[in-house]
């Protein structure tokens, strides 16, 4: 098969997933199923509300219930609504329970790989590449009883999403919301369920769990972590061999080496892994001493001198093999689990996952629900677009540029709901090279950097850099 006709191909099924996802004889069935509509006299139709709640609020997230009944009439002239009479639909369970449903059936959708992307670099080993992490919205203090928040100097009410992001595929493979005082932890074998032998599982330490990662192992996958320094660590599988002391053992034993590889066992499993200890810039280190002094310092305690010790390292575990992941690489690879993150901070900036505003818990839900499925269905796109990007064009997309440009004139909200998502393929090609690609740089990307292990040192103080400044 040609690249063109692959392309032809792959942009067809994208589109048919995009225009079937939602078709709206499936809507109205899901709306009567969870008695949002249950009468055929209704003035508002499921589609109409799944408009309001999505596409709709793409431009004005915060728009008043009076300007969504002025959208509504817009979208349908037979549902006249006052603006008390929507607060009455929007603020109940029905309304909630159809809009949860939605959002399943977007996810099931989205599940399936849409496009296959060329796999470069050091990633290619594995089938796919799953990154994990959550976000934060702050909610009305009112909302508290339902959606708790840690209290102290954070929000009293707060809600959580525990985002299962593939990367490979640009694809959001879960997402799990909870309130604000849910650890992540908690959510450390959410991801076993979708793994399968030769999936790789790159997390922060807020899901660091012994357990989960032996899950990990046992279906044959590989992860990539950063190392608890509350975890026990052993030299062998031996019972009687006590913990190492890890500071103590590199400053004895591995001089002023810039990266150091141990085979070392963890915790009471003995889990078998390589452990990646980087000596880091003196600078470095004295930025995240302060930061670990301001954190213990805000919660009345101070940080003991082993800890500090600690901090002159950057540690990583892994069991992906020495073959496939040099020692000097293992930080270079860890750098993409920021790509979730910045996908939080588009999210939020772009498509105003945090206004959520109200206080009402229906009505907070129903508004987050509804960001949630306008998010995974403009993944669709981006996973289309990534691809035709990379393969097509030998670029590599911005996804900061394709999100505004899908908002801009209206774009993407004309083609779900006039069902136009021909015209919209059409023009995504015709700008993707000029506008929707990023510019050449000098600055290396994190995909070049796996591709060139030479600069992995580098970039591993960068890495550590830029985590540095985040804390602080």
């Amino acid at each position: 098969m040609t690249l063109n006709s692959k392309r032809k191909q792959i942009a067809e099924k994208v589109k048919e997933k995009l225009t079937l996802t939602c078709p709206a004889e499936r809507l109205e069935a899901l709306a009567r199923q969870s008695a949002f509509v249950q009468r055929a006299s209704s003035k508002m139709t499921g589609q109409d509300f799944l408009a309001l709640m999505t596409t709709e609020m793409l431009e004005d997230p915060a728009v008043s219930l009076g300007g969504l009944c002025d959208i509504l009439r817009q979208l349908n002239p037979q549902a006249v609504m006052t603006p008390q009479a929507l607060h009455q639909r929007l603020n109940t369970s029905h309304a909630v329970a159809y809009m949860q449903e939605v959002l399943q059936l977007v996810l099931r959708a989205q599940l399936a790989p849409a496009y296959a992307q060329f796999p470069t670099g050091l990633l290619a080993s594995f089938s796919r590449v799953f990154l994990e992490d959550s976000t934060q919205c702050r909610l009305h203090e009112k909302l508290a009883d339902t959606f708790k928040g840690s209290g102290g100097s954070a929000s009293t009410s707060t809600v959580k999403i525990d985002v299962i992001y593939e990367l490979r595929h640009h694809q959001l493979q879960e997402l799990i919301v909870t309130d604000g005082k849910a650890a992540d932890q908690g959510h450390a074998a959410a991801i076993l369920s979708h793994l399968r032998a030769g999936d790789l599982v790159i997390r922060d330490l807020g899901y660091f769990s012994l357990d989960a990662l032996c899950q990990i192992v046992t279906k044959q996958a590989w992860f990539l972590s950063r190392l608890s320094n509350s975890v026990a660590v052993y030299p062998s599988a031996e019972e009687t061999v006590p913990a190492l002391a890890l500071v103590e053992h590199l400053q004895r034993h591995a001089g002023q080496r810039p990266v150091v590889e141990l085979a070392v066992y963890l915790g009471q499993p003995r889990l078998p892994c390589r452990l990646l200890a980087y000596r880091l810039p003196q600078e470095v280190v004295e930025q995240r001493q302060r930061n670990a002094y301001e954190t213990a310092r805000k919660k009345g305690r101070t940080p003991t001198k082993g800890y500090l010790n600690w901090l002159q390292f950057g540690w990583y575990i892994t069991n992906v093999r020495a073959a496939i992941w040099a020692a000097e690489v293992v930080a270079t690879v860890y750098r993409i689990r920021w790509q979730i993150e910045l996908l939080f901070k588009q999210w939020k900036s772009l498509l105003h996952l945090h206004v959520l505003r109200g206080t009402r818990p229906e009505r907070i839900k129903c508004l987050l629900y509804g960001r949630l499925i306008t998010i995974t269905m403009l993944m669709r796109v981006c996973s289309y677009a990534a691809w035709y990007a990379t393969a097509v064009l030998r670029r590599e997309l911005s996804l900061h540029k394709l999100i505004v440009w899908l908002k801009r004139k209206g774009r993407f909200a004309h083609a779900i709901h006039d069902g136009t998502v021909e015209p919209l393929y059409h023009e995504l090609q015709r700008d993707m090279a000029t506008l929707l690609c990023k510019q050449k740089r000098k600055r290396k990307t994190s995909q070049q950097l796996l591709e060139e292990s030479g600069h992995c040192r580098e970039s591993c103080a960068q890495a550590e850099t830029t985590l540095a400044d985040q804390a602080a």
